[in-house]
């Protein structure tokens, strides 16, 4: 009998505990959402939540830039698995390129795999483009800007005066003075102008004025680029 009595004990206890982190974790989600409603009603910023069946998360917005900051879950019957993937992404339609592609990401190791090291770079920037791969026919590695920013970044396109004219000296700073552990990725194609942050959803202050101050850096650079073309 007192086997059974500590048993029902044992369960209660744990049943408190697993209802307590339930508490817990609700409360967080309250909390960080009520700072992001008045992040982005400081800010003349719209909020929006996203809760949906595999994809949950917020949108803001503001005139002609959003950010998607979402977790999405990918179900693999096969594995009878799921797996759940966070990014942060920075959209804006207001300039595009004509054709072709500008593509900024995080410095990669030079690695000397002949053929199958090339083979690797395309795959990674396939990943990097998406669904435009069909415009990055002939994207090449271009060295522009300083030093310090050739350490941390690497540019690709197969439009190089128009990436010349994107990475000026405003875009330099704001990517230099990029705050966040993980390097952001910016795209500029006849889709407009993207920043995605993969592997984080953004939801700190400074962390997404960061990446607001550095989506309108990008604007601005691109509003002068496309007036130059």
């Amino acid at each position: 009998m007192s086997d059974l009595y500590s048993g029902l004990i044992v369960i209660v206890i744990v049943g408190v505990i697993i209802g307590l982190i339930f508490i817990l974790v609700a409360a967080q989600k309250k909390k960080r959402v009520e700072a992001l409603r008045t992040l982005a009603s400081m800010n003349g910023w719209i909020y929006e939540p996203v809760e949906e069946t595999l994809s949950s998360g917020w949108r803001l917005s503001k005139g002609e830039w959003m950010i998607e900051a979402l977790n999405q879950t990918t179900k693999n019957t096969s594995e009878n698995s799921t797996t759940v993937t966070s990014q942060t992404l920075w959209t804006s339609k207001s300039a595009r390129l004509a054709d072709g592609i500008v593509l900024i990401g995080p410095h990669q190791p030079e690695i000397n795999f002949g053929g199958m090291g090339e083979m690797m770079i395309q795959m990674a920037l396939r990943l990097m483009i998406g669904s435009e791969a069909d415009i990055a026919v002939g994207i090449q590695r271009v060295e522009l800007g300083s030093l310090e920013l050739m350490a941390r970044y690497m540019v690709w396109t197969n439009r190089e005066e128009t990436a010349k004219k994107l990475v000026d000296d405003q875009l330099e700073n704001a990517l230099r003075a990029w705050p966040l552990k993980m390097p952001p990725v910016i795209k500029f194609s006849p889709k407009g102008l993207e920043i995605k942050v993969q592997g984080s959803r953004l939801a700190g202050e400074q962390d997404l004025l960061a990446l607001v101050k550095l989506g309108n850096t990008l604007l601005d650079s691109a509003y002068q680029t496309e007036k130059g073309q």
